[in-house]
C-alpha cells in the first residue's frame, strides 16, 4: 500500500508507545464507525419492521429508540418473506464482493490473525457491515458484533499495511481494532478487550495485544457512549447473590447450558456441512434458502428473528416474552427455535455475529434453570433474574471458549457486577466441559498452533534440522496434481482430501506452482468451464519452494510470510525443480513437539 500521506515518515517507529498511540486512534475511528453501522442498522430496521411489516421490535432499556413504534396491524406474512429477501441482497454482496465477509465475521478476524499476517482486504469490513444489515434488518438471526469487530480489525490492519509495519504489530493493531469495535457496540470497554484476546485461542490469551486493546477499547467505548449515551445496554434491578447454596445450582445452570452449547454448535457446523454444501443449486440461492427456513419459523415466532436482545431484558425485567409467559416450556422453547433460526442463518451463507444469539439463548436458558429452581425450591432461589443474567454468560463461554470474556462483558452489559462469584462458577464449568468444541472453526488450542508466535519456539532445534532430516527422505504426495487436471476434478479431490492448497507438478515432474481454491471463491463463470480449465491456467506461479537441506526455522518463515497451507519440497539441479513432495505447516509443529519434548504451556 502506497503511503500517501506520509504517515511512514511520521509515525514509522514501531515501538512500544507509538502502538500505543495508534491503538488510540484505532479506536477513535472504530467508535464512529460502531455510531454509523448502528444507525444505519436502526434506519433499515426500522424501515422493514415498523414500516413494512407494522411490528413492534421491543428494544433493550438502555438503547435509545430513535423511531417511532408501528401504530398499524401486523402484517405477519412479510416476517416469513422479508428473510428470504435480506438473504438474496446478503448473499450477493458476499459471494460477489468478499467471500470472506460470510458467516460470523469474527471468524474472519481470528482467520486472519492466525493466517494472514494480520492482513485483512479493505472492502471485507464494508462489505460485512452491509450484507449484516441486510440481514438482521429482514429478520435473519444473528448479532451485530461480527461487523463492528471486523470494521475495528480492518481500520487496524489498514492502518498497519499504510505504514508498512510488520506481521507482529500489524496483528496487535488489528486485535486492537476488534476489541474497539466490541467495546464500543456493547458498551463494554473491558469486555470488549478481553473478548478480542481470548477468541483467538481455546486455551489462551493473546496477552501481547492486551495493553493495546484495552486503550483501543476505552476509546471507541468513550466515542460511542458521547453520542448513544452511557447506559448499561440491559436494565437490571434485582436480589444478588447473597447464598453459597445458591453456587449449587448456577453448576448446574453451567453444566446445562454447555450441554446445549454442545448441540448449537454441532448443529450450526453440521447443517452447513451436511445440508447446505450439499443442496444441487447455485451458491447464491443458499442464503435465500437460509431465510425461507428462518421465516416460516418466524411466522409463528417473531421472538427469535433479528438479535432479540429487547426479548432478553423482558425476560431479566420480569415481563412475558413476546407474547409468551416465561414458563420452562416456552423459554425452552424459544431456546431451541433461536438455534435453529441461528444456524439456518449463518450457516446458509448469511451475514452477522454469534454473540447476539448466544445472550437470547443463555438467558432463555437461564430462565428454564431459575424457574424450575425457584418452583422447587422457593427458599434457597427467591429470585429468577440472576439466573437470566448468568445464563447469558455460561452460554457464551461454553460455546466461544471464551469463559474470562465472557463474565466480564455481562458484568458491563447489565452492571451486575455483584453475580461475579456465579459467573466465574459457569464459566469454571464451562472451561472444564467445553474445551472440544468451539463455535468458531479458526480457534487454535494455544498459541503454539499460531503462525503469529513462530517466533517463541526454540530456535536451537529449528536450526539444526533440516527438512530432509525430518521427513527421513519420505515426503508427503498426497496433495500433488499434474498441471493439466480438469477444475472440476481439482475441486473434487480437495473436497476428498480435505484440503485448499493442491501442489502443481508437470509433466516432466517439475514444479509449476500452487492453486489455492480460496482465491477461487464461488466465481461462477469457472462452473460452467469445469472440463476446460486446467490446473496451470489456475497457478500462481510465484509460490515458494522448499529444498531438503533447508533448516526447519526457514520452513516456518515461509509459514508466516504466506498464506498456503503448505510447501512444496523440490530438488534443484541443472535449472530444473522436481517435486519431491510437500512439508505442512502441522508436520512441523508435530515434530517439534517430539524433538522438544511437550507443547510450550500457555502463558
Amino acid at each position: 500500500m502506497r503511503d500517501i500521506f506520509g504517515l511512514r515518515g511520521l509515525f514509522g517507529s514501531v515501538n512500544t508507545r507509538t502502538i500505543y498511540l495508534y491503538s488510540i486512534g484505532i479506536g477513535l475511528l472504530a467508535g464512529l464507525g460502531a455510531v454509523l453501522f448502528g444507525y444505519l442498522l436502526d434506519a433499515a430496521t426500522h424501515l422493514t419492521m415498523g414500516v413494512w411489516a407494522q411490528v413492534a421490535i421491543p428494544r433493550p432499556a438502555g438503547e435509545m429508540a430513535v423511531w417511532a413504534s408501528p401504530d398499524g396491524e401486523p402484517r405477519r406474512w412479510l416476517l416469513a418473506l422479508l428473510p428470504v429477501c435480506g438473504g438474496f441482497v446478503a448473499g450477493y454482496l458476499v459471494k460477489t464482493f468478499a467471500p470472506e465477509a460470510e458467516g460470523t465475521g469474527t471468524d474472519s478476524y481470528i482467520d486472519a490473525f492466525h493466517n494472514k499476517g494480520g492482513v485483512m482486504r479493505l472492502r471485507v469490513p464494508l462489505v460485512k457491515s452491509l450484507a449484516t444489515i441486510a440481514t438482521l434488518s429482514s429478520g435473519g438471526s444473528a448479532g451485530k458484533e461480527g461487523p463492528v469487530a471486523q470494521i475495528g480489525a480492518g481500520i487496524g490492519s489498514a492502518f498497519g499495511r499504510l505504514i508498512h509495519m510488520g506481521a507482529r504489530a500489524r496483528r496487535t493493531l488489528m486485535v486492537a481494532g476488534a476489541a474497539a469495535g466490541l467495546g464500543a457496540i456493547f458498551r463494554a470497554p473491558l469486555g470488549g478487550a478481553l473478548t478480542a484476546v481470548e477468541v483467538l485461542y481455546k486455551e489462551d490469551l493473546e496477552t501481547d495485544a492486551l495493553t493495546p486493546a484495552i486503550l483501543a477499547s476505552v476509546t471507541s467505548y468513550t466515542v460511542y457512549c458521547s453520542i448513544e449515551g452511557f447506559d448499561h445496554v440491559f436494565h437490571f434491578e434485582h436480589d444478588m447473590f447473597h447464598s453459597p447454596v445458591e453456587l449449587v445450582f448456577y453448576a448446574l445452570l453451567g453444566l446445562f447450558c454447555s450441554a446445549a452449547g454442545y448441540l448449537y454448535v454441532r448443529f450450526l457446523h453440521g447443517s452447513k456441512q451436511y445440508f447446505f454444501d450439499r443442496l444441487p443449486v447455485n451458491g447464491y440461492l443458499l442464503p435465500p434458502i437460509g431465510g425461507l427456513l428462518v421465516g416460516a419459523i418466524g411466522y409463528f415466532r417473531p421472538e427469535v428473528l433479528g438479535q432479540g436482545l429487547g426479548y432478553v431484558q423482558q425476560l431479566i425485567s420480569g415481563e412475558s416474552v413476546g407474547g409468551l409467559s416465561a414458563s420452562v416450556g416456552a423459554l425452552a422453547l424459544l431456546a431451541g427455535l433461536k438455534i435453529l433460526t441461528t444456524s439456518f442463518t449463518i450457516s446458509s451463507g448469511g451475514s452477522g455475529g454469534v454473540f447476539g444469539p448466544s445472550l437470547f439463548i443463555g438467558a432463555m436458558l437461564g430462565g428454564c434453570v431459575g424457574t424450575l429452581s425457584h418452583m422447587l425450591f422457593p427458599e434457597l432461589v427467591p429470585d429468577v433474574g440472576p439466573f437470566v443474567v448468568v445464563g447469558m454468560g455460561a452460554f457464551f463461554a461454553g460455546v466461544a471458549n471464551a469463559p474470562i470474556a465472557s463474565l466480564m462483558m455481562v458484568c458491563e452489559l447489565t452492571g451486575a457486577y455483584e453475580l461475579l462469584p456465579p459467573l466465574m462458577v459457569v464459566a469454571t464449568v464451562a472451561l472444564v466441559t467445553s474445551r472440544r468444541w468451539s463455535i468458531y472453526v479458526n480457534q487454535v488450542d494455544n498459541k503454539f498452533f499460531s503462525r503469529a508466535h513462530l517466533w517463541e519456539m526454540n530456535p536451537n532445534v529449528l536450526k539444526r534440522m533440516t527438512i530432509g532430516e525430518m521427513s527421513r527422505g519420505v515426503y508427503d504426495q498426497h496433495a500433488i496434481i499434474s498441471s493439466g487436471t480438469p477444475l472440476h476434478e481439482i475441486q473434487a479431490l480437495a473436497q476428498e482430501l480435505g484440503e485448499t492448497d493442491l501442489i502443481v507438478r508437470g509433466e516432466d515432474g517439475d514444479l509449476v506452482g500452487l492453486v489455492s481454491l480460496r482465491d477461487l471463491g464461488d466465481r461462477e463463470e469457472l462452473e460452467h468451464l469445469g472440463s476446460f480449465v486446467l490446473a496451470h491456467d489456475l497457478v500462481n506461479r510465484g509460490a515458494t519452494f522448499l529444498t531438503p537441506g533447508d533448516s526447519l526455522i526457514s520452513a516456518l518463515e515461509f509459514f508466516s510470510d504466506r498464506e498456503f497451507d503448505k510447501i512444496p519440497i523440490v530438488e534443484v539441479s541443472n535449472d530444473r525443480r522436481r517435486v519431491l513432495g510437500q512439508v505442512r505447516y502441522a508436520d512441523i509443529l508435530d515434530f517439534y513437539k517430539r524433538e522438544h519434548g511437550a507443547v510450550p504451556a500457555a502463558s
